[in-house]
């Protein structure tokens, strides 16, 4: 016969283990999900060390052109673009790339910004191809929307660091940042302007890198070069001897309007 007025008390050791129970689980769930993440990233890293050719979508480009330029008719040519769409696979450590590509055949001109108080260094700057050049009072008309902050590159010499902070929000939010460590600080802002022209800059987001590298106004022969510069930067873009690089692997060719193909984009 049971009494009702009999209180089990568990003991200190069963309490322990009772109150432990969700941090375990918890613990236990993190490890699976981390094993399930590794399982995955190395079917994707598998899947991407294969050949192009192997792929089912898979063409070499003067044909994937033909399909790209067809499913753009009816499209001004000249506003189409053609992209590639490059998939990375990480590594543990790895860190991402990013850098700039110098076309032969650019898609359109180059809108550089060149921050500076020096008369004479705004002077030259404009002369070398700079779109906007100004000190303080250029970040001001920025800031208050007289000047539209649609530039490919920003550089700023020494003296307009102490300025910046004050627009970090502005100039970040659009990757115009200058900041030395990146080299976009440096006094001879001239050099830079001349040898960034007819530049794209690149950036990984995420596991992939997307570039525009032609119009569809284009030969085959401009988009085969921009094609080979675009390939040449970001296969280049990991530093020589990077301990743990990205794997890059499959590379998609599409169009505004067009399917995405895939190619060999190995130089």
């Amino acid at each position: 016969m049971f009494s009702l007025n009999r209180v089990t008390v568990a003991s200190p050791k069963l309490v322990r283990c009772i109150s432990s129970t969700p941090a375990l689980s918890a613990k236990a769930d993190k490890i699976l999900d981390a094993k399930k993440k590794a399982k995955k990233l190395t079917k994707l890293r598998r899947q991407h060390q294969q050949s192009p050719e192997n792929h089912p979508l898979y063409m070499d480009v003067p044909k994937a052109l033909r399909y790209l330029r067809a499913a753009s008719v009816g499209q001004p040519s000249s506003t189409a673009t053609i992209s590639i769409l490059m998939t990375l696979v990480p590594q543990r450590g790895s860190k991402p790339i990013s850098g700039s590509i110098f076309f032969p055949n650019p898609l359109k001109s180059t809108k550089i910004l060149v921050l500076t108080a020096k008369e004479e260094t705004q002077a030259a700057a404009l002369e070398a191809g700079a779109t906007d050049v100004g000190g303080p009072e250029l970040l001001e008309q920025i800031k208050d929307g007289k000047i539209t902050l649609d530039h490919d590159q920003a550089f700023a010499t020494p003296d307009m660091v102490s300025h910046l902070g004050k627009y970090a929000r502005l100039l970040g939010s659009k990757g115009l940042m200058p900041m030395a460590k990146k080299g976009t600080v440096a006094d001879d802002v001239v050099t830079l302007v001349k040898n960034n022209l007819g530049s794209l800059p690149f950036k990984q987001r995420e596991n992939h890198v997307a570039v525009p590298v032609a119009r569809c106004d284009f030969s085959d022969k401009e988009v085969l070069e921009n094609l080979k510069a675009a390939s040449e930067a970001i296969y280049g873009s990991q530093p020589p001897g990077t301990h743990k690089p990205n794997l890059l692997g499959q590379t998609v060719l599409n169009s505004t309007a067009g399917p995405g193909i895939v190619i060999d984009f190995r130089p």
